[in-house]
């Protein structure tokens, strides 16, 4: 059985097929931080897409992944940023030394008390942790693509292959953590049915299926898209979930 929580296999899947985020939610962060060019710890960075935007915008930024693999491509893709391989759990800076934490599409992974301490340590008092996830939105329009592409991940993923529910689970980021708030963005993604099943490969119910049905499940989830294409695209009407908190004093 693949490793469920180990990505770096998938580093050139993961880097050619997942899309950032909009410049609304770079915005919506760099107000709720309250300070120009604010210090920032991406942790769970993968390839960096996120840490590469949050450049993009104004922070200063440092990556952070457990994933060798993962930090390898990231580092490739811009010498100008600073990557490190660390798990959640263990950071290896000194407390208080970031504005910012953030994690975008990650946090489902280390949403426990001990990585959500060890992000707190490294915040400076009146800093801020962010997470960000993209789910699928709940449209009329969408209901029924939603409805069929959950049938095939739970046929070859099994009931609990979405990892991503651990996100809305926030009880121990309000024990550690004050000011809570929650947000949602939506926009619409756009892939070719090539590129849409590239991002299926860099899922991680990719490591839950068995080698000798990843096949099956990539024919069955062309088929799917093909029906589902709308003026020659696979469209993901994604609803982005934002998760803001503050360290008090």
């Amino acid at each position: 059985m693949k490793p469920h929580d180990s990505f770096g296999h998938m580093s050139a899947e993961y880097s050619a097929a997942r899309r950032g985020y909009p410049p609304e939610v770079y915005e919506y962060l760099l107000k709720s931080a309250d300070t120009n060019h604010p210090q920032t710890l991406d942790v769970g960075c993968g390839t960096g897409i996120s840490t590469r935007e949050l450049q993009q915008h104004g922070f200063q930024v440092t990556g952070a992944d457990k994933d060798t693999e993962m930090i390898n491509v990231a580092c490739e893709q811009s010498t100008e940023i600073e990557y490190v391989v660390a798990p959640a759990d263990n950071l290896p800076f000194s407390s208080e030394s970031f504005d910012l934490v953030t994690a975008f599409t990650a946090f489902h992974w280390f949403n426990d008390e001990k990585s959500l301490a060890e992000m707190r340590r490294v915040l400076k008092n009146g800093g801020g942790f962010f997470a960000a996830l993209k789910g699928n939105r709940k449209s009329e329009e969408s209901a029924a693509f939603r409805t069929g592409y959950r049938a095939i991940m739970q046929k070859y993923g099994g009931e609990r292959y979405d990892k991503t529910q651990e996100h809305f689970h926030t009880e121990i980021v309000q024990s550690l953590f004050s000011d809570m708030r929650q947000k949602s963005f939506y926009i619409d993604e756009k892939y070719t049915v090539d590129d849409a099943l590239t991002l299926a490969r860099s899922l991680s119910i990719w490591n839950l299926i068995p080698e000798e049905n990843e096949q099956k499940f990539i024919a069955e989830l062309r088929d799917f898209y093909r029906a589902h294409l709308i003026d020659g695209f696979v469209v993901r009407r994604r609803e982005i979930f934002i998760l803001f908190a503050v360290k008090a004093a």
